[in-house]
């Protein structure tokens, strides 16, 4: 695709970053480059390197580069603690990290000591400035593995969704049909290039079309780059989770911003509100504008979306439809093993050629995840109305969902339990309705006969806050120390947690004094 738009789109822009141009024509010969340097630091094919880079030009020639040369790229949160970030070197037998080149030289330095201590190499795209052109690379097949999306099931363990160039021009021809996306598209993103909607969606598909594409820096702490960049460059296509857009209705002005020239805002990644919608079209002046869309990364990202244009279905009880499904995706309800009617709730299973062969060196995993005649289990609840229409009533696999990324909380809770004084914990995705969506709430025994201070409660609490950000990259919304034998668990000891969130939300927690720390 790339070789394609290097020869016969040379000079058309790829896509601008910070006010910086590039072109196909630079995009392919800088790609190229790391692929050289790469080559020539022994890369093996089908062997895997960990891309763990923010949005920027840097990312696309590490992405693609390392494909250049016959590997498996791995994209991976880059804030992500350092202890993550070689959790999933081991995970994926990866020997090489490429790190930003603007990394500060301390970080770097403490990266490259623990790196050695693992026998792996942390390199830069810069570091491939002075290398020499290899014309000899390898040919790539399209049966070949693209590049693992690591996600996190109800088990807790990463789970390398493998997905083959096959699976994502396949993907990508689906989306543009569907969204009936074309080459006169302006698209402006924010989302992340290491997650799959951002990377699949936002760029890929604008790469496979030469569309217009604006990229910015990957943060929401401040909403008005976005919003000013679909005003300043006339954007057609932006997308973003529920969140996003209600952090616009909470943060910006919306007389400040002219956003008439949008045809598509799709609103997916998370669980759509209808309220969102309705608030946001009002907002901004906007009609049929916001549509609603479904994917996950087994099916390489998108399975279904409302056309452009087209009104939202609500049902009775509130719930979004996600709209139809994409050309040559086909959708099944399923419930103990059988075929459920229109307007039943069941596990929602997908066939479709862009479907993923499964995820890496997981077998116990694949196991589960592949159904019959072709078919996956999503994990995802759902129902087809009588129209053929999509709806997500929930999730089955127990995940929090947070701006739009997956968290498994048996991930955080290993990191919990092992601080000291620590029982047992458990984590829970809660949202009350604000604007910031599901947010982490962690819970932590104290262990039996441990008489504590409230400055012991209060030191233990701040070490899981920073134990918590080490790991994650980010800080849980609330932490709660509790008495010894208060989460709730399974006659077979697994916790429960949807149960934890109903003794938490009804208050049964504070009621019978089972919450140590804090007061409040």
């Amino acid at each position: 695709m790339l070789a394609f738009r290097a020869e016969f789109s040379a000079k058309k822009v790829a896509f601008t970053f910070e006010e910086k141009s590039v072109s196909f024509a630079e995009l392919w010969q800088d790609i190229n480059l790391f692929g050289s340097f790469l080559l020539a630091r022994g890369l093996k094919r089908g062997e895997r390197v960990l891309v763990a880079l923010p949005n920027s030009a840097e990312f696309f020639l590490a992405f693609y580069g390392i494909q250049r040369a016959g590997g498996i790229a791995v994209p991976l949160f880059p804030e992500a603690g350092v202890a993550r970030i070689f959790s999933f070197a081991k995970l994926c037998d990866a020997k090489t990290i490429i790190a930003p080149s603007n990394l500060p030289e301390k970080e770097l330095i403490c990266f490259r000591q623990l790196a050695e201590k693992k026998n792996i190499s942390i390199i830069s795209v810069k570091d491939s400035e002075k290398s020499i052109f290899n014309e000899k690379f390898p040919e790539i097949k399209p049966d070949d593995i693209s590049f693992l999306q690591y996600t996190s099931g109800s088990t807790g363990n990463p789970k390398g969704v493998m997905l083959t160039h096959a699976n994502l021009l396949m993907n990508i021809r689906q989306m543009i049909a569907g969204m009936e996306i074309t080459a006169n598209e302006i698209f402006v993103s924010w989302l992340p290039v290491y997650h799959d909607m951002g990377l699949i969606l936002k760029t890929m598909v604008p790469f496979y079309l030469a569309a217009e594409s604006h990229l910015l820096p990957t943060s929401l702490r401040n909403i008005h780059p976005w919003l000013a960049a679909i005003q300043k460059y006339k954007a057609t296509f932006t997308a973003a989770p529920d969140f996003a857009y209600r952090l616009s209705l909470r943060h910006a002005a919306p007389h400040k911003y002219d956003l008439s020239t949008l045809r598509v805002a799709l609103n997916a990644a998370e669980p759509v509100r209808a309220k969102t919608i309705t608030n946001f079209e009002k907002a901004f002046g906007l009609k049929n504008v916001m549509v609603a869309g479904y994917g996950l990364a087994e099916a390489t990202v998108g399975v279904s979306m409302w056309k452009p244009g087209t009104p939202n279905r609500v049902d009775s009880r509130g719930q979004v439809s996600v709209g139809a499904l994409f050309p040559d995706v086909d959708l099944l309800i399923v419930s103990d093993q059988k075929i459920q009617s229109p307007n039943e709730v069941g596990e929602i299973a997908i066939r479709s050629k862009a479907n993923s062969q499964g995820y890496f060196n997981n077998l116990d995993e694949n196991a589960k995840l592949f159904w019959k005649n072709g078919y996956f289990l999503s994990g995802d609840l759902g129902y087809i109305d009588e129209d053929g229409y999509l709806y997500i009533v929930g999730r089955k696999k127990n995940i929090i969902k947070r701006a739009g990324v997956t968290i498994s909380p048996r991930e955080i809770e290993e990191v919990v339990d092992a601080i000291s004084h620590i029982r047992f914990s458990a984590a829970i995705g809660v949202d009350k309705g604000g604007i910031e969506g599901e947010q982490v709430f962690v819970f932590a025994e104290i262990r039996d006969g441990e008489m504590m201070s409230e400055d012991n409660l209060h030191e233990i609490a701040v070490e899981m806050t920073s134990s918590f950000y080490n790991h994650m990259g980010f800080r849980p919304a609330r932490v709660y120390l509790l008495k010894a034998h208060s989460i709730p668990l399974t006659h077979n000891g697994k916790i429960q947690h949807l149960l934890l969130k109903e003794n938490y939300l009804n208050r049964n927690l504070r009621e019978e004094n089972l919450i140590l720390y804090p007061e409040y």
